[in-house]
């Protein structure tokens, strides 16, 4: 492990304990408009990704850290704690990884920086920070029980999950994944670092802090917290409407109550007093476990910090994803999920269901009209896939300009994308695609092999419009991709498949207005049994007119 033993000297800041616990007073309720989000990136992305926020990983990481003796900042401890979190750091995919050692009052501990670096030089540096160190009610009693399961193990879990989730993840700006030790005794690591930082140069920083985020209040309510007043005033504005957008995003991606407050007694306040911008998430006055040895994994509600994970998630996303801005693209091409689907999102259940993918049994060269519907496939033999694209946009899609890729996998081994999906086959759509309009795209030639049933997906992709997967290369739930991009559509097929001795039904679709129509149905017994017995059922009114 990397550890930058040239220790930063503190200021030397008397032993006075924050209390975070103890807001100076009333939070206030808000209610943002929860905005419909819609179907282009970034917005598409943004939801997709806040889903993937793991409750299992975030409960995981509070009891690796609660199952420390202690991570007091004078223990020998927490040097093993801060190591234990620089590791998952790495385990996350990222190389740059240090423990930066501070040293105030003649002690010293190591603060965990983890850098993911942007690609806009020019856009401002994000610290996501917490503390990990923990205490009891005694602050000199650096050999108690102290678990500190939600002061500050929450704040950690949530760091490490959101670090976790925006590995792979462009972003405009460098974001730094920092946990601080010496919270406890002063906001002692928080100080030391924001003192290198701005010694180092002129950059620009916002600092978006996460300090008791496991333990909801009564009222079940996250409070936004902003700069407002404080060692330096010009930055109150632009903290505001950072704050702003956290708010927002609670709105939009949870159902939790948003509060707006102010921020204290955590580590944004030394860099709020170096003129950087500092926003916080904090769960609010209440928990009775407080810097107690009962503060354990058990006492926390992993719902709500998967919620506060997924706000400060979008949060960050919000601000520096580089993803294409598609909102103000004139084009919106889209696949149904199901017949009532208008491409908006995200799609209700079922969304396996889409009329927009259809296979026929035979081609086109045999007369065959592949709008009949679909048919169900016939295994170890070409069968013909089809998709239909909508464009929900306002201006046509120019021929050439979109693309469609079609996809199958067997549920049976597995349906994440892309891990268990096979490609069938990439057309460009060579016909423009006017506004309201649709298009047929096709035909995909396919074989199958189907044992049971089988998923194909279909993605159509263009300029100014893109499928989540042209941007996230990890997996993904299948369902996930279906219901929240409009870009993606699936259909579950199955064969008609028949055992010796049972019972196979299949459906028959007519078609026809009231006049007399001439239309019939073959069907090919030359392989099945002698004793095979076949029986046609109609309404009768159907059968008294027909020939």
């Amino acid at each position: 492990m990397e550890r930058d033993r040239d220790a930063v000297a503190g200021a030397g800041i008397p032993l006075v304990s924050p209390e975070k616990g103890h807001p100076p007073g009333p939070a206030t309720l808000v209610a943002p408009t929860r905005r419909k989000w819609t179907g282009t990136l970034p917005d598409k992305f943004v939801a997709t990704l806040v889903e993937l926020v793991s409750t299992d990983a975030l409960r995981e990481t509070v009891e690796a850290l609660a199952s420390f003796h202690t991570r007091h900042t004078f223990s020998p401890l927490v040097e093993q704690a801060a190591e234990e979190i620089a590791n998952r750091f790495k385990a996350a995919g990222y190389g740059d990884v240090t423990l930066r050692t501070w040293s105030n009052a003649g002690h010293s501990a190591d603060n965990v920086i983890c850098t993911k670096p942007g690609t806009d030089a020019g856009s401002p540096v994000i610290i996501l920070c917490g503390h990990y160190d923990s205490r009891m009610e005694n602050l000199n009693d650096a050999t108690a029980r102290a678990p500190g399961a939600d002061d500050n193990a929450s704040g950690v879990a949530a760091i490490l999950e959101i670090a976790r989730l925006l590995e792979p993840v462009a972003l405009t700006s460098t974001v730094r994944f920092v946990a601080f030790s010496g919270e406890e005794q002063g906001l002692w690591g928080a100080t030391a670092y924001a003192a290198e930082l701005h010694a180092a140069g002129a950059q620009v920083f916002r600092v978006v802090n996460l300090d008791m985020v496991g333990r909801p209040p009564a009222d079940g309510s996250v409070t936004v917290e902003r700069d407002i007043g404080n060692a330096v005033a010009g930055n109150d504005a632009a903290s505001l409407a950072f704050g702003a957008v956290m708010a927002q995003a609670a709105a939009d991606y949870t159902t939790l109550p948003v509060k707006l407050g102010p921020i204290y007694s955590s580590d944004y306040m030394p860099f709020e007093a170096h003129g950087d911008v500092t926003i916080g998430a904090y769960e609010g006055e209440g928990n009775p476990h407080y810097h107690r040895t009962t503060d354990a994994p058990d006492t926390l509600d992993y719902g709500y910090l998967a919620d506060v994970t997924r706000i400060t998630l979008a949060t960050l996303l919000a601000e520096t994803l580089e993803a294409v801005d598609e909102a103000s693209s004139a084009v919106d091409l889209y696949i149904r999920d199901n017949p009532t689907d208008t491409g908006a999102q995200p799609s209700g259940v079922p969304f396996w269901t889409s009329p927009d993918i259809w296979v026929r049994n035979n081609d086109t060269s045999t007369g065959d009209d592949p709008e009949l519907g679909h048919e169900a496939p016939i295994n170890d033999r070409p069968n013909y896939l089809y998709v239909r694209v909508h464009n929900r946009g306002t201006a046509p899609a120019a021929a050439g300009v979109a693309e469609v890729r079609t996809y199958r996998c067997d549920p049976g081994t597995g349906m994440m994308w892309p891990t268990h999906f096979q490609p069938l086959g990439t057309l460009v759509i060579t016909a423009p695609i006017p506004a309201g309009g649709s298009v047929r795209v096709g035909p995909f030639v396919w074989t199958p092999q189907i044992v049971d049933h089988e998923c194909l997906l279909a993605i159509v992709s263009a300029a100014g419009d893109h499928a989540i997967p042209d941007i996230y290369p990890r997996e993904l739930n299948h369902g996930l991709l279906a219901r929240f991009d409009n870009n993606v559509g699936q259909r579950n097929v199955a064969p008609q498949m028949a055992a010796p001795g049972g019972k196979t039904r299949m459906t028959i679709t007519l078609r026809g207005g009231l006049k007399a129509t001439d239309g019939s149905w073959e069907l090919d017994a030359s392989a099945l049994p002698e004793d095979t017995r076949i029986s046609v059922r109609t309404l009768s009114r159907l059968i008294e007119p027909a020939t």
